[in-house]
């Protein structure tokens, strides 16, 4: 059964924003969770079902491209937003798990690659660097539930997955230079000057100073206006935009800058002052990017499950997910998190939850679109997308429960 493009997007738009609705309310009570249900739609209405919604990742690739890149925009404004800004913790749990386990996790998957699978090596560093990303858009069972949850484990995982969606750039631009679609410098120099360390510094420094400006100058005009709450849609979206774009302007990574104004906003919300002004204008933000957020989640895991039924064949790439969830991940949140302050329990869950998602489904869209060969990326994406729909599968469907079981643990310390 053919169908035109414009029925294919509007049954989409359609499906998203019932299916968004019906999340908040009635489905909820299900004994699956909303993203499972999304993906099953996704697989409905997809070849292996009506075949209503039939995308070629390669041939579609610019939109599955910017359908993510916003989805995990609008989810590292929300992370930044939501974390408290206390650097020590930071420092025990967010920061390691995003360069030591992420550093692990691609030098795993690259091993893997090229010993078991045959890869070459830079597209095993490139699967590496797609896979490592946890996902700040499909996690929201076990990150913050609150802007004054400090709980370890959802700061910690709010916090890696923040963070850790920007890190993972030089080594997705390490991959395409290996494979020689992008220019690494003599014995690797520009990367590790230009891509390491410009790009994510850089990053970070023009989100910040944008989130604190913006923050400034939204609070001075809802203390001169009698409408406060008129145009937050508008600042939200103009706030991502401004980080995003002027990172890419100086050719650094946009996705930390976002994440970083998210945290500045924060920062200043925290402040002391005259008034309330700064805190409300943060929780109105949160709200309306949560509401955004939610309708693109939707639209993107339905795309999801489309795309994953032309790629996946039954007992071909599943092995692969399963060593990166219960080997591979679980070394690297034990090599970070080794010796710091935490109970065991605390970092068994992170091990367990490190979910893939959306931003790894950006990763390999954004290098199909800079040069990845037409079988390489094959190849890659029947990996990713059976690791993506089976996290969703697993990692949703056990999250309430087992976050349920800590914190009646947890309760249980207290007294």
């Amino acid at each position: 059964m053919t169908i035109e493009p414009v029925a294919a997007w509007s049954l989409l738009a359609g499906l998203t924003f019932l299916l968004a609705a019906l999340g908040r309310g009635p489905l909820r009570r299900w004994p699956v969770s909303m993203p499972a249900i999304y993906l099953l739609v996704g697989a409905a209405v997809g070849p292996w079902g009506t075949g209503l919604l039939d995308f070629e990742l390669i041939k579609h690739v610019k939109v599955v491209e910017s359908v993510t890149e916003v989805a995990v925009l609008l989810s590292l404004l929300t992370a930044g937003l939501q974390l408290k800004p206390q650097w020590r913790h930071y420092l025990k749990a967010p920061i390691p798990l995003a360069s030591l386990t992420m550093v692990v996790t691609i030098a795993g998957v690259t091993l893997l690659g090229t010993l078991l699978l045959d890869l070459p090596l830079g597209a095993a560093v490139l699967l590496g660097a797609v896979l490592a990303p946890t996902d700040p858009v499909l996690a929201s069972e076990v990150q913050v539930k609150h802007h004054d949850d400090t709980d370890r484990l959802r700061y910690a995982l709010t916090g890696e997955a923040g963070l850790n969606d920007g890190a993972a750039f030089p080594f997705i631009m390490l991959g395409l230079g290996l494979l020689g679609h992008h220019e690494l410098g003599e014995f690797g120099w520009r990367w590790v000057t230009i891509d390491l360390l410009w790009a994510t510094t850089a990053g970070l420094g023009v989100g910040w100073v944008n989130g604190y400006l913006v923050s400034r100058a939204a609070v001075w005009l809802r203390r001169q206006s009698d409408s406060p709450t008129a145009c937050e849609e508008a600042l939200t979206l103009g706030l991502i935009g401004l980080s995003y774009g002027a990172a890419l302007s100086i050719h650094a990574y946009g996705f930390l800058a976002v994440f970083a104004a998210g945290v500045a906003m924060r920062l200043y919300a925290e402040t002391p002052s005259e008034d309330d002004k700064p805190d409300k204008l943060m929780h109105t933000v949160t709200g309306v990017n949560h509401q955004f957020g939610h309708i693109v989640e939707v639209a993107v895991v339905i795309l999801v499950g489309s795309l994953v039924t032309s790629y996946w064949t039954i007992g071909s790439d599943w092995w692969i997910a399963i060593l990166v969830f219960l080997m591979i991940r679980p070394i690297g949140v034990f090599v970070a998190l080794g010796f710091k302050d935490m109970h065991f329990p605390q970092k068994s869950m992170i091990a367990v939850f490190g979910i893939r998602g959306i931003g790894s489904l950006y990763y390999l869209s954004y290098a199909i679109s800079h040069g990845l060969d037409d079988a390489t990326a094959n190849r890659l994406a029947g990996i990713v997308l059976t690791t993506i729909a089976l996290s969703i599968m697993i990692h949703s469907n056990t999250a309430s429960l087992m976050m349920r079981m800590y914190a009646d643990e947890s309760a249980e310390d207290e007294t």
